[in-house]
């Protein structure tokens, strides 16, 4: 017969007395932070081997560039650190609202560029519509502050754009600005 209570272990304690312990399931910290790079072209070299296999293969696949700016830096002076972890929780929220097959990565301060894998300007542009509501709006930061979000995201894909990864990056940002 089986039980749904887990059985007590008997740890054995530095002073030599047995401490009866249960089983508890392993507790994770955080989400893992989003890789980092510093500029729109090493995101490019970064998807350089992607790009190559989509050439090789006839898939399709797309990258989308997302500029989130802090509404209330926008009005206020905000200190960095409060900045940076604003950026943290942007990513992080990203990074989970994106297939496991897709790549996150922040550039700079203030820019994300997503890989979506095997998708094309159809899927890209329901992607981005998706992530504009599922990203936009509060984001818990230090003790019991929070801090708004504005987004802008553009979208570029392969084969339809550039066959270079900082060239298809490019694109994406600068349909991000013709979006306004």
């Amino acid at each position: 017969m089986y039980s749904s209570q887990s059985a007590a272990k008997a740890i054995p304690c530095e002073d030599g007395t047995a401490e009866d312990q249960r089983a508890k399931p392993q507790r994770h910290g955080g989400a893992p932070s989003v890789p980092r790079v510093e500029s729109l072209g090493e995101f490019g070299l970064m998807i350089t081997r992607q790009l190559t296999q989509c050439r090789r293969y006839g898939a399709r696949m797309s990258v989308m560039w997302l500029e989130a700016e802090s509404v209330e830096a926008a009005q206020e002076e905000v200190p960095q650190e409060q900045r940076a972890s604003l950026m943290t929780a942007v990513g992080r929220r990203l990074r989970s609202r994106v297939r496991g097959t897709d790549a996150v990565v922040q550039v700079g301060e203030s820019s994300f560029a997503v890989l979506l894998i095997d998708a094309g300007a159809p899927e890209s542009d329901l992607v981005r519509h998706r992530l504009h509501h599922a990203l936009g709006g509060s984001y818990g930061v230090g003790e019991g502050q929070l801090m708004h979000v504005r987004l802008r995201i553009g979208a570029s894909s392969f084969p339809d754009g550039s066959s270079r990864g900082a060239d298809l990056a490019q694109l994406a940002r600068d349909d991000l600005r013709a979006r306004g």
